[in-house]
């Protein structure tokens, strides 16, 4: 109890210490000596793929196994310190969802792959194109794939749509429908309301549609305050 913590008050030092600010080098020695302590005790680990530099061991196979969830959404590059770690990976994704934003120019990783003859056997390791879930779709056999059919989240007005235009009709709606609170039962999961704006995209941030911006609100406050929906 005592050694727990005493490594969660160094584990906060660490996660607290600003980004760009070098750390006593004895605090980062005292943490790793604590952590091999306590690693048995402490079954499971929760981090970002960007986070476990510096609070978990680099040390080939430290860990049993990895589960990457939204893989879809992760790119190669940054899941490759996670898998040094582990003996074996559980690869969990999307790949209807969006994939993960790269920032090489276009055309920049193609260019890499040919400069050093990798063009033949590995272009399915490119960044641009491919998220960690692309990768490893491709690297293993059927047997090893799980798929996940049953729909807990929507109702079926909600999530037909999507299992219609993206899934084949091959999801099976499973939700609780005692557990949701719709605004009327007559009422249709989606509805479109066409608003015309204009995009703007400012020095800083994102793009941004004043028109559209104000019809979400609108539409949320006629919902809450006027309809009195408590879903």
């Amino acid at each position: 109890r005592s050694m727990l913590n005493r490594y969660t008050s160094v584990l906060k030092m660490v996660i607290d210490n600003i980004q760009g600010q070098k750390l006593p080098g004895n605090i980062y020695k005292n943490y790793a000596e604590l952590f091999a302590k306590v690693a048995h005790l402490l079954t499971t680990w929760a981090v970002t793929s960007l986070s476990a530099k510096g609070k978990l061991p680099f040390d080939p196979g430290y860990f049993d196994l990895v589960v990457f969830d939204e893989a879809s959404q992760c790119d190669i590059a940054s899941a490759l310190p996670l898998l040094y770690r582990a003996k074996a990976a559980v690869v969990i994704g999307d790949p209807k969802q969006l994939s993960h934003i790269s920032t090489l120019k276009r055309g920049y990783d193609q260019q890499l792959l040919d400069k050093y003859d990798l063009i033949d056997e590995f272009p399915h390791w490119s960044y641009s194109n491919n998220s960690l879930f692309d990768l490893a779709s491709g690297l293993v056999n059927g047997n090893d794939v799980i798929h996940l059919l049953d729909h807990h989240r929507s109702h079926a007005d909600i999530i037909e749509y999507s299992n219609k235009e993206f899934y084949e009709s091959r999801l099976r709606v499973a939700t609780n429908y005692d557990r949701l609170k719709r605004r009327t039962s007559g009422d249709s999961g989606i509805r479109w309301i066409n608003v015309k704006g204009e995009t703007k995209r400012p020095v800083t941030g994102g793009a941004i549609n004043i028109a559209e911006v104000n019809a979400v609100c609108a539409e949320i406050e006629d919902l809450i305050l006027h309809k009195g929906y408590e879903g």
